[in-house]
């Protein structure tokens, strides 16, 4: 199997279940001062996720009734 294929593979099982309609995202990232970033956006669900440098986690869910 080639690079290419595993990375399908792998984007497919991973992000399929949340990236299925238009207008769903996601964003990783990390700051220039360490922090890593998570967003995803599904319908009406807004997730978001970061860790700081120190260890702590902060979770935020924002979503309509």
């Amino acid at each position: 199997m080639g690079n290419f294929a595993i990375i399908k593979n792998a984007i497919d099982g991973l992000f399929g279940a949340f990236l299925s309609k238009p207008g769903d995202s996601f964003s990783a990232r990390v700051t220039p001062s360490g922090r890593q970033v998570v967003k995803i956006s599904k319908g009406d669900i807004k997730q978001s996720a970061v860790r700081y440098p120190n260890g702590t986690v902060v979770e935020t869910r924002v979503y309509k009734d």
